[in-house]
């Protein structure tokens, strides 16, 4: 059971209670805090659960000992009695209805109760019978919303997050490898290329037992049936919904099979023209001398290496394998020095209780400096969605009060005092300018009016750079994976008054939003806008840039690129720069 599977189930006990609504509120959000909490987590539950129990589940920040021992029966089980017990009278589907955007617990309360709405495909038809537009609150924008998600959601079918499968990938591996089966096994396809979503996995291994792999392999717990099974080759479909293939090569050829399974197809078409016409054919049993037709010696297949040697190539980093360019910049010797795990020198984007995170001031500096970081920016929410704690004109005094006592108890490393601020439907800031000066980093963010034109959006965003005080613009499409869409923007013209005005542009690491998308880093780099890569992170768990690195790599970013690479000493010349914008 991986940890998105748990905190799935968390979020599903949230989103049934809430429907249901005669459970007490607080309840309802310690679930929904355990599933983001478990989301974030950089370890698997098992490993936790395996080091210490019980007690060590309830070590977890916000994780009792009720939540504690339904974690433990999860793990042990692969099931939760509670679940089962309240989802009693719920039509299957009907969860379904809130991967809508717009459509929360309440309207699904309603589209149940009161129009029989049981799942995607009913919502659709009564969006599209107009009876909808005639209920108080619901317009027809927020039906044409409704039809737009259901779309976008159709699009997304078959189709997951890399937060979500890569650890599923991960852990299937380490499960092969400690059968003791395998002499090598690696992720392929568009996983091992770190596509921000991905249709399925796929495995690649060698083995002196291929059949006994295959056993292995399809009666992981991961596994909800088998759909094919061969010596060599199996597929299975996963509890999570979607396939994962094996295949079982000779280890002669296991780099030939490696780069041929890695994709992308675009990359490798590219590659075997290239093949042709140094008087090579390429597949993913090797690279031999001649046509596929009358094949000669094999001439390359060990190492990936080998492979792009024989169309002389140096390697070419999986995340760079689409065809964008990269075959050209490795015969010109100019592919990028991509970014590093180890790079990051700090995170200026979190949240902690002042907002909507579920950890101090204190507690997240303390996470920060133990990961390594020379600075952190707290960035709690000035917000003009209502929300009842956050940075306001009463309230900013208390939290600088409280990012200086977290100097004084958390010495060693450098805590700027932030906001994340929201930029109106006019591109002024929720917080005027008198409240931004006494800030030391201002993230400015869209968290509201989603739908308006490409103009307006991009007009909204220019306003917001323009703006002194601002420092980095925070998810600037605001998409979440199979949620919500990006924003229609002119991202040229944001880039460059970006780089105009030396404003970074956020890659938000967060697994669910990964914005900006891969295409926009690298339109960035070619337009020299600078970029940071932050957590966003409501935890001392989240505080894990991971996939914003990955992310950052398909984008062709290198060191340079990135303003959070700076050490503290470069990044306060940075900040000092700026003071002359105000």
């Amino acid at each position: 059971m991986t940890n998105a599977e748990v905190a799935e189930i968390f979020e599903r006990i949230a989103l049934i209670l809430d429907i249901k609504g005669n459970e007490n509120p607080f309840r309802i959000r310690a679930y929904e805090r355990a599933a983001l909490l478990i989301g974030s987590l950089s370890r698997n539950l098992r490993e936790l659960y395996d080091e210490g129990g019980l007690k060590r589940l309830e070590g977890l920040p916000g994780i009792g000992k009720d939540l504690a021992l339904k974690i433990e029966e999860i793990l042990q089980t692969d099931k939760l009695r509670y679940l089962k017990k309240i989802e009693k009278g719920i039509p299957p589907g009907l969860l379904e209805i809130l991967d809508i955007e717009g459509v929360g617990p309440k309207k699904t309360k309603l589209l149940w109760q009161k129009f029989k709405v049981k799942d995607i495909e009913s919502l659709k038809k009564l969006a599209e019978s107009g009876k909808l537009q005639k209920v108080k609150g619901w317009g027809e924008k927020t039906v044409q919303n409704i039809l737009r998600g259901i779309t976008l959601r159709k699009q997304m079918a078959g189709r997951l997050p890399i937060g979500d499968l890569l650890p599923l990938a991960e852990e299937i591996v380490e499960a092969l490898k400690r059968t003791g089966l395998c002499n090598r096994i690696e992720i392929a396809g568009s996983l091992r290329r770190r596509r921000d979503t991905c249709g399925d996995i796929d495995i690649l291994a060698t083995s002196m037992n291929p059949e006994a792999v295959m056993e292995a392999f399809c009666t992981l717990p991961h596994v909800k049936n088998v759909t094919n099974k061969g010596k060599t080759k199996s597929t299975v479909f996963l509890k999570i919904g979607i396939d994962a293939d094996l295949r079982v090569v000779e280890p002669d050829v296991f780099g030939a099979a490696l780069h041929y399974f890695t994709g992308s197809k675009d990359h490798n078409v590219a590659v075997r023209k290239m093949a042709v016409r140094k008087g090579v054919t390429m597949s993913e049993y090797g690279v031999f001398k001649g046509t596929a037709e009358k094949k000669g010696a094999l001439v390359a297949a060990h190492t990936e290496e080998e492979v792009f040697k024989t169309v002389g190539l140096p390697y070419i980093a999986p995340e760079l394998r689409e065809n964008w360019g990269e075959i050209e910049a490795a015969q010109k010797e100019v592919l990028p020095t991509l970014i590093a795990d180890t790079d990051l020198q700090g995170d200026l984007h979190t949240h902690s209780t002042f907002s909507d995170g579920t950890e101090s001031i204190v507690t997240m500096a303390k996470a920060a400096k133990a990961k390594g970081l020379q600075y952190i920016a707290l960035t709690d929410h000035a917000s003009a969605m209502g929300m009842v704690k956050g940075i306001k004109k009463e309230t900013i005094k208390h939290y600088l009060k409280a990012i200086e006592d977290a100097r004084r108890k958390v010495p060693g490393i450098h805590i700027l005092a932030g906001a994340e601020v929201d930029i109106l439907k006019d591109g002024s800031l929720y917080l005027s300018d008198d409240l931004l000066a006494q800030l030391d980093w201002v993230t400015a963010s869209i968290h509201q009016s989603f739908r308006d034109s490409r103009e307006a959006n991009t007009a909204r965003l220019i306003k917001a750079i323009q703006n002194p005080y601002v420092c980095a613009i925070g998810h600037p499409t605001t998409r979440i994976l199979g949620k919500r869409e990006p924003i229609d923007l002119n991202i040229d013209a944001v880039l460059s008054e970006a780089k105009k005005n030396n404003v970074a542009m956020e890659l938000n690491a967060s697994p669910v939003r990964l914005d900006l998308q891969d295409i926009h880093l690298k339109r960035a780099k070619e337009l020299e806008a600078t970029i940071v890569i932050n957590s966003d992170a409501h935890s001392t768990t989240g505080l894990d840039c991971r996939y914003g690195i990955m992310q950052a790599r398909r984008g062709w970013l290198e060191k340079h690129n990135i303003l959070n690479t700076k050490p503290w000493e470069e990044l306060a010349k940075w900040l000092e720069g700026r003071k002359g914008k105000e």
